[in-house]
């Protein structure tokens, strides 16, 4: 029995076989499938993501702040600053905490744009 043309219901059956693609809005997308090993590289970078996004401070000009630490080198780490500190200004700083154990004494590299 030869097809020409496969019925739409066969086909969503045939490519949902394995989970690894869906149909959305009208087409056929890739997907990484739950149980596929990928997710353990993409995983530590979304939660990094979400980590900062829930702790970004905003100030009522329209700046904000945050500031992360590197999972691998404990006690480094990046703080960015737009019209938080100061008004009108972008920084970027780096920080080493390691040798002192607090901000008070430790190495910055502070970069403030205008």
């Amino acid at each position: 029995m030869k097809l020409s043309y496969i019925p739409k219901e066969l086909l969503h059956i045939i490519l949902s076989y394995d989970g690894r693609i869906k149909y959305r809005h009208g087409n056929y997308v890739n997907i990484i499938h739950k149980n596929d090993e990928r997710y353990n590289i993409i995983t530590p970078i979304v939660n990094k993501k979400i980590e900062i996004l829930q702790n970004i401070e905003l100030s009522r000009d329209g700046g904000f702040y945050f500031e992360f630490g590197f999972d691998t080198y404990k006690g480094i780490g990046l703080v960015y600053d737009y019209n938080f500190s100061y008004p009108n200004k972008f920084e970027i700083c780096y920080y080493d905490v390691k040798e002192s154990g607090h901000i008070l004494g430790s190495e910055q590299i502070r970069t403030i744009y205008d």
